[in-house]
């Protein structure tokens, strides 16, 4: 599946983000602050992974949130090397993230489309 069309799956999931004209318009999934991508093309924006997937995590709308790119490259080099920070302190991150995305989170219909099981 192409970034674009992931990026607007995540935002109709996301029960902050609601489309203005041809902005998608919502809240950082880290930071909570503003944020806007274009519709079109997903430009303002990018899709963080909660839980790396080098360390276990996966593609599902559940593991993904979106991020300003700023936030997504200090979660990176702050977080998701395994060398920069404990287990522990790693597994809190992913449970706030998580539990935040939870929060926000809008079943689509079309979730689990035919044949994906």
């Amino acid at each position: 599946m192409n970034r674009l069309r992931r990026l607007l799956e995540v935002a109709r999931s996301d029960r902050t983000f609601s489309l203005q004209g041809a902005l998608w318009v919502g809240r950082c999934l880290i930071c909570n602050g503003p944020i806007a991508f274009d519709a079109s093309n997903g430009e303002g924006a990018t899709l963080e992974h909660i839980r790396a997937r080098g360390r276990g995590g996966d593609d599902s709308l559940k593991n993904l949130g979106i991020v300003h790119a700023r936030c997504n490259s200090e979660k990176g080099v702050r977080w998701d090397p395994r060398r920069r920070r404990s287990s522990e302190e790693y597994e809190g991150l992913v449970k706030r993230l998580a539990q935040r995305r939870r929060e926000r989170f809008v079943a689509e219909e079309n979730e689990n489309p035919p044949g994906s099981r």
